[in-house]
């Protein structure tokens, strides 16, 4: 499928308020942090829109009422997206902690299609005017060492390219891959780089992961 800004009104509405999902990252401990925030192209179409955006609303309500963290996970949505969502839940957050847990992606804006099959617009997306801000406070989130981070590591590329073109997550600019694990949990500063969740991440990965939230959210 075309990568693409969502064209659905509505979604882009849901996002203008919150370009987040799940708590505001300022007020959580965790975030889970993505390239973009794919969503089915019919997914306003579908019966279950109405709980797209009850979540995008408040995800923090949304998980303590249906006891799941993502609409995804729902058993009528048809779309990408579905799989990243079933690994997380190996991760077994209970949803009191519903507050704590944020996911945060590069563009702030919705998308449909796979980002990897045209890296050309993606990276007009991410360098855009309009997503500028966006990066400005992720980047201050990132910085805030009171967070524990997880970013997937396919993005470390992406951050060492924007810290090339704006100056930004200067925190990455010498981070070297050589010295990690793909297949481990590797921890640099606030950081934890692992396997993306829709890739073959490890259930020993996985363990590790639970281990440090555990850890954190107490």
């Amino acid at each position: 499928s075309i990568f693409q800004k969502h064209p659905s009104k509505l979604l882009n509405e849901l996002y203008a308020k919150k370009n987040y999902q799940g708590a505001n990252p300022i007020n959580a401990k965790v975030l889970f942090l993505g390239r973009d925030p794919n969503w089915a192209a019919n997914v306003d179409s579908q019966d279950m829109f109405s709980f797209v955006s009850e979540y995008l609303n408040d995800g923090v309500s949304f998980w303590r009422t249906h006891n799941i963290h993502h609409p995804f996970l729902l058993p009528n949505y048809k779309g990408d997206g579905k799989r990243y969502h079933r690994i997380f839940s190996k991760l077994k957050v209970e949803s009191n902690f519903s507050d704590k847990i944020s996911f945060i992606e590069l563009i702030g804006f919705p998308t449909t299609g796979m980002a990897k099959t045209n890296n050309k617009i993606f990276l007009e997306y991410l360098l855009s005017e309009s997503n500028r801000n966006h990066l400005v406070q992720l980047e201050n989130l990132i910085n805030d060492q009171s967070k524990t981070i997880f970013v997937a590591w396919g993005l470390i590329e992406d951050f060492k390219l924007l810290n090339n073109k704006t100056g930004l997550f200067q925190k990455f600019a010498n981070l070297d891959k050589s010295q990690m694990n793909i297949n481990d949990l590797n921890e640099y500063e606030n950081i934890f780089i692992h396997r993306h969740f829709s890739d073959a991440i490890s259930n020993a990965t996985l363990e590790k992961m639970a281990n440090k939230l555990t850890h954190r959210l107490q």
